[in-house]
């Protein structure tokens, strides 16, 4: 399974599963590995929760973008090859499904 479709299927699973979306915020890295998702080492996870007045948008740090990945991010990247390099962009609209997509690709 793609990085990017593993990703959605627990954002649908939090969306119906309150235990699931609980645990998920208070302990992701541990979570994300329960569900068989690899969770690299030295990375710390955080899940936030929008509500019906904020959204949140998440974006990689500059420091983070080197030119292979900004030049595949122009010409539409996958979220298994931006997955790689740790620079996920998620934008979560409350109320609706959310997205989840690669530096430069349509989510």
């Amino acid at each position: 399974m793609d990085v990017e479709r593993q990703y959605a299927d627990l954002i649908a699973r939090a969306l119906t599963d309150e235990t699931f979306r609980l645990a998920l915020i208070k302990d992701p890295a541990a979570t994300l590995s329960a569900a068989g998702v690899e969770v690299m080492p030295n990375m710390e996870y955080e899940v936030v929760q929008s509500t019906p007045t904020k959204v949140y948008i998440v974006v990689p740090a500059s420091s983070l973008l080197d030119d292979e990945l900004l030049a595949s991010a122009a010409g539409g990247s996958t979220a298994s090859s931006a997955a790689t390099a740790g620079t996920f962009l998620c934008v979560c609209l409350p109320g609706s499904a959310s997205t989840v997509s690669s530096a430069g690709s349509a989510g």
